[in-house]
């Protein structure tokens, strides 16, 4: 159980206090990334404030290291532990005392927003129990689809009015595909459940969760916007990946719906598929813990099954 009482005699607000420049405080005490103000007792970065809200009040039987508590924080790591990260948080004064007690009326209002993405219906929710609603809300939030569809809309936006092959649409279309993929990143580093598998299995699943993620993501906002109609981006993307990848996401689109909850579900689906792995040489067959990931697949499954009936039974 971690400890809340460890704290350093620094001269902090409620939550947030500016740093001086005779304090010469530039970096975060928890990953060294550059930080200007301290959060909730420490001095700490943007990305370790928000790590600190999200997870200092987990159940701490539940979330362990698989190091026995030896890893090192840096910028560069401080996703692939929570457990160590968090206990660096309390270790430099982070407390949960420091937290802003919620308003009532906001409270009220973020249940009705996160209510509405899944309750349309408003049908009997007895299908999911309480912590499979909290990992569908969960898995649907990891994915942040927002910058994808802003650029997606630009491709469609601007292709009239731009010459076939023009470098400026050739720069957007760049921009969109490092947009999917700097996504998918963000979106592996999010899930809980590939953070906590040992290094050398999480080592080999991003690697082929990054291409089955990504190639889905794209298939779906191809599909959305009907990107495939569009000259341009079309002969654009048939001189960077051939007309067999061209032919491949057409396939595939027929198995599409516009459901994006179901398509989130599914991304969660593929990420942990083994059956989707790229071979490598280097890679022994038998790499990976084939027992803990067919759980947390088992757990998804369900969660998207129950889902199903829910929404569409």
């Amino acid at each position: 159980m971690l400890s809340t009482n460890t704290t350093l005699n620094l001269p902090l607000t409620n939550e947030t206090e500016p740093l001086t420049k005779k304090q010469n405080l530039s970096q975060c005490r928890i990953c060294s990334a550059p930080a200007q103000y301290a959060y909730f007792g420490a001095i700490s970065c943007s990305s370790c404030k928000m790590f600190f809200k999200r997870h200092a009040t987990v159940e701490q039987e539940t979330f362990k290291c698989n190091f026995d508590g030896y890893c090192e924080i840096k910028r560069g790591n401080r996703h692939m532990c929570p457990p160590c990260r968090l206990r660096k948080c309390f270790q430099f004064g982070m407390t949960t005392e420091k937290f802003r007690s919620p308003r009532p009326t906001k409270t009220k209002t973020k249940s009705l927003v996160k209510l509405s993405i899944f309750n349309s219906l408003k049908p009997d929710h007895s299908l999911l129990t309480t912590s499979q609603w909290t990992l569908l809300s969960n898995l649907y939030n990891n994915y942040d689809e927002s910058q994808v569809l802003l650029l997606g809309k630009s491709l469609v936006d601007t292709h009239n009015s731009l010459q076939p092959m023009n470098a400026t649409y050739q720069r957007l279309v760049e921009n969109y595909l490092l947009s999917l993929y700097e996504t998918t990143g963000r979106y592996l580093r999010s899930n809980d459940d590939i953070c906590k598998l040992s290094f050398s299995d999480r080592s080999i699943l991003l690697r082929n969760a990054a291409d089955n993620v990504s190639c889905m993501a794209g298939a779906f906002i191809i599909h959305h916007f009907d990107l495939y109609s569009l000259d341009s981006y079309l002969k654009i993307m048939t001189a960077m990946f051939g007309n067999r990848a061209i032919f491949l996401t057409l396939w595939a689109m027929k198995f599409i719906i516009s459901d994006i909850i179901i398509f989130k579900l599914a991304l969660s689906l593929f990420a942990l598929s083994k059956t989707t792995y790229l071979y490598s040489p280097n890679i022994p067959i038998d790499s990976t813990n084939s027992s803990t990931i067919f759980h947390i697949q088992n757990k998804y499954a369900e969660v998207t099954w129950k889902y199903l009936n829910y929404r569409y039974g």
